[in-house]
C-alpha cells in the first residue's frame, strides 16, 4: 500500500515538472499559428529578436527544471535542453511557412536558440550548476 502511494507520488511529481513545458509548446504553437500577428508597439528595431530571445529561452529554462530536477545523471542534460527548444524553434518556423499572412525568418530561429542557451545558463548558474560546475562534473564523469 505504502508503495502504491509512492508511486502516485512519482507521478504527480513528474506531471508537475513537464506540464509548464507543455503548456508552453502549446502557447507557442497558438501564438504563431494566428495568421497576422499581433501588432506591438515598436520601441526598438530587433524588438521581435527580443521577443523570440526570450519566448525560446523560458522554454529552455522550463525544460532545463523538468530535466535537473528529476536528478537524471547525463552530462548532454545542458546541450539536450537547448537543443530541444531549438528544435522546437525550427519547427515554429517551417509551420509559420504555411500560416497565411506569416513567413520563415531563419533570423527568428537564430534568436530562439541563442535564447534557450542563455536562460538554460542562467537557470543552472542560479542553481548553482554553471557552466564552470557542468564542466568539473563532466570531466569527473568521464574519469
Amino acid at each position: 500500500m505504502n508503495e502504491g502511494k509512492v508511486v502516485e507520488r512519482e507521478k504527480q511529481s513528474r506531471l508537475m515538472l513537464w506540464l509548464p513545458v507543455i503548456v508552453w509548446l502549446s502557447l507557442i504553437f497558438i501564438a504563431s499559428s494566428i495568421h497576422t500577428p499581433f501588432r506591438v508597439l515598436r520601441v526598438f528595431r530587433y524588438q521581435d529578436k527580443l521577443i523570440h530571445l526570450v519566448e525560446f529561452g523560458i522554454l529552455g529554462a522550463l525544460l532545463a527544471r523538468a530535466v535537473y530536477r528529476k536528478g537524471l545523471e547525463s552530462r548532454w542534460r545542458y546541450w539536450a535542453c537547448i537543443g530541444a527548444a531549438s528544435l522546437y524553434g525550427a519547427l515554429d518556423e517551417f509551420h509559420q511557412a504555411f500560416v497565411p499572412g506569416r513567413s520563415v525568418d531563419w533570423s527568428d530561429f537564430a534568436a530562439d536558440s541563442f535564447g534557450a542557451f542563455i536562460f538554460v545558463w542562467v537557470w543552472l548558474s542560479l542553481k548553482g550548476q554553471g557552466l564552470l560546475r557542468l564542466r568539473e562534473r563532466v570531466r569527473k564523469t568521464a574519469e
